[in-house]
């Protein structure tokens, strides 16, 4: 999707250069090795009797995917494979190190987040695209930004800066079972749209294999009609009709949500 939004292969002259912040919760120090605690499990695109129909789809993607997977996992061997544009940025400092176990303080936790927030700003300061990639998604109502949880979430105060900036976003949402998921996404869409005055512009495409994902995009002015045609583009193409993604662009201006 991302290679897709930026390329300008596939439709349209215009390429657009690409930041991606890593929402890495912790420290290495403290995490578990991937898939241990259930995280990175998601790899059934590369298992024999299924990687034919998603590898298909990109077939340089899949070999660089299946080489990082197969070696030593890691944000670092994601950021060497080449699987990502050309001069993509990258931000993959933790947002967190507990390898000393001393109290901190709610002030302390909310001015380390804008310390990480910054940090994270002046690496991808000059793109036109930036990925938000958190474990769970945007924010929860329960979860303030200081508590244990709050790395894991995007807030839209997080997206500000970039907005302002002229950039566009995409951003990663984990879909609960609360709702049927074109409501959530519908809502999703909704805050975003009332947050950044985005006039209807804002879509999203929902990931349909293994568990519900929704990749919320956030145009620019700039670039709100590229991005919805590259995103069309794609859903068009195998990545749609093979099913991987749902064959409509929920929101968006030209689009009907389904």
């Amino acid at each position: 999707l991302l290679n897709q939004l930026c390329a300008a292969d596939g439709c349209g002259q215009t390429e657009l250069t690409l930041g991606v912040l890593w929402y890495l919760p912790w420290c290495r120090c403290v995490d578990a090795e991937p898939g241990t605690n259930g995280d990175g499990k998601h790899i059934g695109y590369l298992q024999p009797g299924k990687c034919r129909k998603f590898r298909e789809c990109d077939p340089d993607l899949w070999e660089k995917m299946h080489s990082v997977v197969s070696g030593c996992r890691s944000i670092a061997a994601v950021e060497r494979s080449d699987a990502l544009p050309a001069g993509t940025k990258y931000h993959s400092q933790p947002q967190v190190c507990e390898c000393d176990r001393s109290r901190t303080t709610k002030e302390e936790k909310e001015e380390r987040r804008r310390t990480w927030l910054r940090a994270g700003q002046e690496v991808v300061a000059s793109v036109d695209l930036v990925f938000c990639d958190p474990d769970n998604g945007f924010e929860a109502k329960r979860v303030k930004p200081h508590h244990k949880k709050g790395p894991k979430y995007v807030y839209f105060s997080d997206l500000d800066a970039h907005f302002n900036a002229g950039q566009s976003l995409v951003v990663y949402h984990h879909l609960g079972r609360h709702k049927p998921h074109a409501e959530q996404i519908n809502d999703l869409l909704e805050a975003v749209s009332q947050r950044f005055d985005l006039d209807g512009s804002a879509f999203a495409l929902r990931y349909r294999r293994g568990t519900g994902r929704a990749y919320v995009v956030l145009p620019n002015p700039a670039h709100s009609e590229l991005l919805t045609d590259r995103a069309q583009w794609m859903i068009d193409s195998c990545w749609g009709k093979g099913e991987h993604f749902d064959q409509c662009i929920y929101g968006g201006n030209r689009h009907e949500t389904a």
